[in-house]
């Protein structure tokens, strides 16, 4: 099935079809009795008249069935053909309704690609080789056959032709067809209109088409105007070309000058600094462009790059006057402490019974700031890509039990319950150990850091089919104990925190880091907030070696 189709209305199109089929059937029936009905008056004018040169010579034998038949045929005639008319304009009406594109647009099938020339001289034919049928029909009744009231002078004989029963049922049948072709060619080229491609689906349209649209991806302008000039010339020197060039001028030039202003309007735009103008772009049905249109669609490009650029650059000082402040802040505390602490053992001396608390503090604030400081080195080394990136097959079930064990202590002060959950029976992926082992790490960190003490944390590896390709996602949940009052998109940026008021221990680079590790591992790293409930989820490509080994096993136990 065509994968354009938004709507294929099974019930309808069926009763469509049925209607097509009743009007062929109708108007059929109608010629039909159009034909006895003539038969059976030429009978009542020629009744007796025993002229040699007349071929249909001959007597009505029995006048009551005569005059029954000939009022029968005719109301038959009127009926059929009434009914045959509405079915007809019933069809044109539904035609196209039933399968249609996303725009509603009626979707053709390989007959109505056919050119629309040759529906019309097929569905012309048509109908003439069916309205010549009556005259083979009238034949059959002047001659006597059928319809038993006409006693017929000349002598018939049918030795050298088909039996008459067998010649009249071809005839009906071939009748039939006829005027089928006749409706579904019709019906066609309805459709085509309503599709708006009746003159795109045309031999004559289509050589005008290649010829315009060859003429539009030229980017030789000048060689386009002085050949249309000179063709209009040539034209308009025969009284036969210039209505055409006349109308070409009045159609076109309209349509161009008007894409001239809306570019001037647009660069005007551009110019005065509104860089998210954008300028119509006009194509035609196959979605070529004119010289006009490409050069609006390059203008709005270089519109929509310059925003992006001022975008990015307006973001990206933002983010450093962010650096510079947050950085200022997270390194002048501990300094100012250090600075106090050393101020203070300088005063008391070092036998001072507090100068060892002084020197643990001063201990703890040295390891701060040399956490921070490698954590701004990891994070401006992850965000432009120079971390060195070896992929390899890593069990990711056993790295995170690894993980887990070394942050044991960590969890275990503030009294968290770690959930496991693995609903894969390969956990195999591809991925850089050290680098998935610092992503590890700095999530369980975060966990241990903004989780609520004494909650439950879960802990999930589950296995999905995205496009074609496997994928394991690991997906850490916890409950944070201060009030996430700030979106996925701002958490993800550097140096943000969950809580605002930055009495925790974090730098606010880790999310960061991760986003950045997992990026340069061909992974995805997503978060997500539902009021007190943080999500992180680390999606990667399952190793498909992993899988071979473990089938290779599978066989070889199995030939076992």
């Amino acid at each position: 099935m065509d994968t354009r189709l938004k709507k294929y209305n099974k019930v309808g199109y069926g009763g469509y079809c049925i209607i097509c089929c009743l009007a062929v059937i109708m108007i059929t029936v109608s010629l039909l009795a159009g034909s006895i009905f003539a038969a059976t008056e030429d009978m009542q004018w020629i009744n007796g008249y025993e002229s040699i040169d007349h071929y249909y010579s001959g007597e009505i034998t029995n006048n009551a069935r005569h005059e029954s038949i000939m009022n029968i045929s005719g109301w038959v005639m009127i009926g059929t053909g009434v009914a045959g008319v509405i079915g007809l304009i019933a069809s044109v009406i539904m035609t196209g309704r039933f399968v249609t594109d996303e725009k509603g647009k009626p979707v053709l099938n390989w007959f109505d690609r056919i050119w629309s020339e040759v529906h019309l001289v097929g569905g012309v034919s048509a109908g003439v080789i069916a309205c010549a049928m009556l005259r083979l029909y009238y034949e059959f009744w002047m001659q006597g056959m059928y319809l038993k009231i006409w006693n017929w002078y000349n002598n018939y004989d049918f030795s050298e032709h088909l039996a008459p029963n067998i010649e009249f049922t071809l005839l009906l049948l071939l009748q039939a067809l006829a005027v089928g072709i006749a409706f579904a060619c019709l019906l066609s080229l309805c459709k085509k209109i309503k599709a708006r491609e009746f003159w795109e689906k045309s031999i004559l349209g289509g050589l005008y088409f290649l010829l315009v649209r060859s003429i539009k991806n030229s980017s030789n302008t000048l060689f386009k105007v002085v050949a249309i000039l000179i063709i209009g010339a040539f034209l308009c020197s025969t009284w036969i070309g210039l209505p055409v060039v006349l109308v070409l001028i009045v159609y076109y030039v309209p349509k161009i000058c008007k894409q001239f202003d809306e570019i001037k309007n647009g660069v005007t735009e551009v110019k005065n600094g509104n860089l998210s103008y954008k300028i119509p772009v006009r194509c035609d049905a196959k979605g070529f462009k004119s010289d006009l249109g490409r050069l609006a669609s390059d203008i709005n490009d270089i519109s929509q790059a310059s925003n992006i650029a001022i975008q990015n650059e307006l973001k990206s000082q933002r983010l450093k006057t962010d650096l510079i402040s947050n950085v200022s802040h997270d390194l002048k505390t501990p300094l100012t402490s250090m600075i106090s602490y050393v101020g203070l053992i300088k005063q008391e001396g070092l036998d001072s019974p507090n100068a060892p608390e002084y020197l643990d503090i001063i201990d703890q604030k040295t390891q701060r700031l040399k956490t921070l400081t490698e954590d701004l080195f990891e994070a401006a080394k992850a965000s432009s890509g120079a971390v060195p990136v070896n992929m390899e097959n890593i069990d990711l079930s056993s790295l995170l039990t690894q993980t887990l064990a070394e942050m044991e202590e960590t969890l275990s002060a503030k009294n968290l319950q770690i959930h496991v959950k693995n609903v894969c029976g390969d956990t195999h992926i591809r991925a850089d150990g050290q680098l998935l082992w610092r992503v590890l790490e700095n999530l369980l960190g975060n966990v241990s850091k903004y989780a609520l003490e004494g909650s439950r944390v879960y802990i999930n590896i589950s296995d999905h089919m995205i496009r074609g390709s496997e994928q394991i996602l690991l997906e850490i949940k916890n409950v944070s104990k201060d009030e996430l009052n700030i979106s996925e998109e701002e958490l993800m940026e550097r140096f943000k925190r969950g809580d605002e008021s930055r009495t925790t221990e974090g730098s606010g680079l880790g999310l960061a880091i991760a986003k950045d590790l997992v990026k340069m591992m061909n992974g995805v790293f997503e978060i997500s907030i539902d009021g007190d409930l943080f999500k992180a989820s680390v999606m990667m490509e399952k190793a498909q070696m992993a899988q071979a080994e473990e089938q290779q096993e599978e066989e070889e136990q199995k030939e076992k």
